[in-house]
């Protein structure tokens, strides 16, 4: 190897940089299977462009292993949920919109000293948990387009 890397410089030092782009590309694949962003593609892909009500470098969790710190983009209008990363640069990551009849929203809970909400995304449900004041954010034109008062709007219980 040292001897490769002293005899072709050029070639060893573009053989890291491809090494660094397949694993950070495999890591995205992989983040987006475990987190359920991938099957919520299958479903939900956009090219839409968010509306003007958004936050940018938002963090949430999805189901239990998943957390997107600081890259999220999240957006909100009378007909549904955006989601995307603010800067796109893991793959298997595409924009999402995802009708609020698709979206049931969890009574907030306590976790440790943050008061945090459950929103499940799509038919199987899957999690996104953010802080309170971000879910109040995003459902408020929740609230506009009629969906608050429909049966399902809110899981009461523990």
């Amino acid at each position: 190897m040292q001897d490769f890397a002293t005899q072709h410089p050029t070639i060893f030092v573009a053989c890291i940089f491809a090494g660094v782009a397949i694993l950070w590309a495999g890591i995205g694949v992989v983040v987006s299977l475990v987190s359920g962003w991938r099957s919520l593609a299958e479903r939900y892909r956009t090219e839409r462009e968010f509306p003007e009500h958004k936050r940018r470098m938002q963090s949430a969790q999805m189901r239990a292993a998943a957390n997107y710190n600081n890259i999220l983009t999240l957006a909100s209008d009378a007909e549904g949920l955006y989601m995307g990363l603010t800067i796109n640069m893991f793959p298997g990551h595409p924009r999402l919109f995802i009708p609020w009849a698709d979206v049931e929203v969890d009574e907030p809970k306590r976790m440790l000293w943050v008061m945090t909400r459950t929103l499940r995304l799509g038919p199987g449900g899957i999690p996104l948990r953010v802080r309170e004041p971000l879910a109040e954010f995003l459902l408020a034109d929740r609230a506009a387009s009629g969906m608050a008062g429909q049966t399902g709007d809110l899981k009461w219980g523990i």
